[in-house]
């Protein structure tokens, strides 16, 4: 009798393993559904996206006509604006390795490419770290978006830091200028404040030390001057010569698009606008539209290719 009790319970531990296992694969099968559908939906809408974009651009005979005219040197700097891409995506995927801290480079590429989809359908990019979260086995939902507030911050005091002093050179002598003075001003307090902050503010969600802020930092300047260089090698395509004023008026074009309110549905012409307020070309315009499509359209392309299955 005690023998059948044995076997008994053996069978139930058994089929009771076998549920377990059962209703886990089905809780995980459900959750990959779940993200496959999400991927799909954004991988059709970045095509949408992008042939809207597209087909409502309306500087395409003035594109062309820069482009047969372009000597050999400026092709040669079109194409390296190009093969910087790669090189700009490595830097953010660098960067994000950094911030999580448990990812390989590889990984973490993954993540950046997919997340450019979502970056450029959501109002002021909010999609972008939450849809890297995505691709992870367990998402850690109030970690990554303390870690994404970080590496956002970070960049935009990069790039508000490095226009400082380029913003007062090209605003000096200018009486006019002077309520954008006060309020670039404010704006860059703002953001240095907010930055050296984050720590503190932070802390409930994930652990950020002070080494750890600045070392992002650094690497943001890296990538914003991969950014520079990208720009300056797009305007000689379409003519502007590389000189001193160009190396003051990157820096504050940047500044400007930094800091002006915007989404990603018309981020495309508040950069021409912001070159053309800048650089005061048209040829600076195309630049900074092309630019747009290389560092944010190409990048969102290739994202629709990444496998979507968490690692």
């Amino acid at each position: 009798m005690s023998a059948y009790f044995r076997i008994s319970a053996h069978k139930g531990t058994v089929k009771f393993a076998y549920l377990q296992i059962k209703l886990y694969f089905c809780a995980v099968n459900r959750k990959q559904r779940y993200i496959n559908g999400l991927s799909w939906f954004l991988t059709i809408a970045a095509y949408v996206y992008i042939g809207y974009k597209l087909y409502t651009y309306d500087e395409w005979s003035s594109l062309l006509l820069h482009f047969r005219q372009a000597d050999g040197i400026a092709v040669l700097c079109g194409v390296s604006a190009l093969l910087l891409m790669p090189v700009n995506m490595l830097l953010e995927a660098w960067r994000w390795q950094y911030l999580t801290g448990d990812i390989s480079l590889q990984e973490a590429q993954r993540q950046v490419y997919f997340s450019k989809i979502a970056g450029q359908l959501t109002p002021y990019q909010l999609g972008e770290y939450p849809s890297r979260a995505l691709l992870m086995k367990e998402p850690r939902w109030a970690e990554v978006l303390s870690l994404g507030v970080l590496g956002s911050m970070t960049m935009t005091t990069a790039i508000v830091s490095a226009g400082v002093v380029p913003l007062i050179v090209w605003l000096i002598g200018d009486r006019n200028r002077s309520p954008e003075i006060w309020l670039s001003g404010v704006v860059i307090v703002t953001v240095l404040a907010v930055t050296l902050l984050l720590p503190k503010i932070l802390h409930r969600w994930v652990k950020v030390s002070y080494t750890k802020l600045l070392g992002s930092l650094g690497q943001s300047l890296l990538r914003y001057l991969c950014w520079c260089v990208q720009l300056a090698l797009c305007l000689r395509l379409f003519g502007l010569e590389v000189s001193l004023s160009r190396l003051v008026e990157i820096p504050v074009y940047y500044l400007f698009v930094t800091i002006a309110p915007s989404v990603s549905v018309a981020e495309v012409g508040i950069r021409g606008a912001t070159a053309m307020f800048v650089f005061r070309s048209m040829e600076a315009t195309l630049a900074g539209m092309l630019l747009w499509a290389i560092n944010s359209l190409l990048p969102m392309l290739i994202g629709t290719f990444v496998k979507k299955n968490a690692k």
